[in-house]
């Protein structure tokens, strides 16, 4: 394969391409037990990988994304058994949840155990944990034989990448290696809640829904608190605090084709739509389609949330200048994208 043109290439080290192959994780696990950087996948995004217990390694990570070191980075554990040695003083009932909810695209904010760096945790006394459910993603933790923190392998503000090639033209020369896998099958950082005593906190949406977590919240007597977009100062897990997943092209949010539609909208030519089948009716569909507007339609929400920052790294490469995307309602998994586009556009609505 062919790899994408990277310009951070020669900004410092060779970058090494490995597979998820036996050999090749346990020869990414070594470089991350040594203190280098190794990008991996997961079936959430790409991710960014160092020695959650080093220090040193972990300042790495800041330095390749270019993130602010008040974000919090999500440790990756590859079993429920590691969890006592990270945390402490979590109620049995709590376990009891991780063990319902993990592995899975859900990360969980808990009381740390001092073996966990300050700078892992932005100088906070919780801890973001998350055990993976693709299986090359735990085998390569197992591997390392530490946990791995990880936020996704994209420079910060930029959309997290989904793909090899995404990953690659964010980090190639910044970090010692990047695991190559398929394309991620949700496509959208983890779900992130923090656990408080009779309280479960969504603090970022992602493919564990909110009626998911009532439902769990029923079950284990929860109160379940959506704590997503309230504004704080200082962030209590990753991806709740600054504007990212930002394209170069501008983005505008839409919530009909009507909107669209609209003869006081001007649309210049170098748009892309991203819709969906429910965007509008057939009709309104038809009629943007038939006006030969550039446009993206996904089957369902789903399929929107999965290919997003995909669509958005494809837009760049290709000269678009300009994103018209649908804005769903906050159902099921479109509150996470609904969450991820305003992040992306700034709020801008056509």
């Amino acid at each position: 394969m062919k790899l994408p043109y990277c310009p951070h290439a020669s900004m410092s080290q060779s970058t090494l391409i490995l597979e998820c192959t036996e050999a090749d994780l346990r020869k990414a696990g070594e470089l991350i037990r040594g203190g280098e950087l190794v990008v991996f996948p997961t079936e959430t995004v790409y991710g960014l990988g160092a020695n959650a217990l080093d220090p040193k390694a972990c300042r790495k990570i800041f330095q390749a994304k270019g993130r602010p070191t008040d974000n919090p980075l999500i440790v990756h554990l590859s079993s429920l058994d590691q969890i006592p040695r990270y945390t402490r003083n979590v109620p049995a009932m709590h376990l009891k949840l991780l063990e319902r909810c993990m592995p899975g695209p859900i990360t969980f904010v808990l009381p740390k155990a001092p073996a966990i760096p300050d700078i892992v945790t932005a100088g906070l006394p919780t801890v973001a944990l998350r055990i993976p459910s693709l299986e090359e993603a735990r085998k390569l933790i197992s591997y390392a034989g530490v946990p791995i923190a990880a936020p996704s392998a994209n420079l910060s503000g930029e959309p997290s990448p989904t793909t090899f090639e995404m990953a690659y033209h964010a980090m190639a020369g910044r970090v010692a290696a990047i695991v190559r896998g398929r394309m991620c099958d949700v496509g959208l950082e983890s779900s992130v809640v923090r656990l408080e005593k009779n309280r479960l906190e969504l603090l970022r949406p992602g493919y564990i829904t909110v009626e998911t977590l009532l439902k769990l919240g029923e079950e284990f007597g929860l109160e379940v608190v959506d704590m997503s977009q309230v504004l704080v100062e200082k962030p209590a897990s990753p991806g709740t605090k600054y504007t990212h997943y930002k394209p170069k092209a501008t983005v505008y949010l839409f919530s009909s084709l009507e909107d669209v539609l609209s003869p006081l909208l001007s649309i210049p030519p170098t748009t892309r739509i991203l819709c969906t089948e429910q965007s509008g009716s057939k009709d309104m569909l038809d009629r943007i389609l038939s006006m030969g507007i550039d446009t993206v339609v996904f089957k369902n929400i789903t399929d929107y949330a999965r290919q997003l920052f995909f669509q958005f790294h494809r837009a760049d490469e290709e000269g678009i200048s300009t994103i018209l995307a649908y804005y769903p309602p906050p159902a099921g998994i479109g509150l996470a994208l609904r969450n991820r586009l305003i992040k992306a556009s700034g709020g801008r609505f056509v």
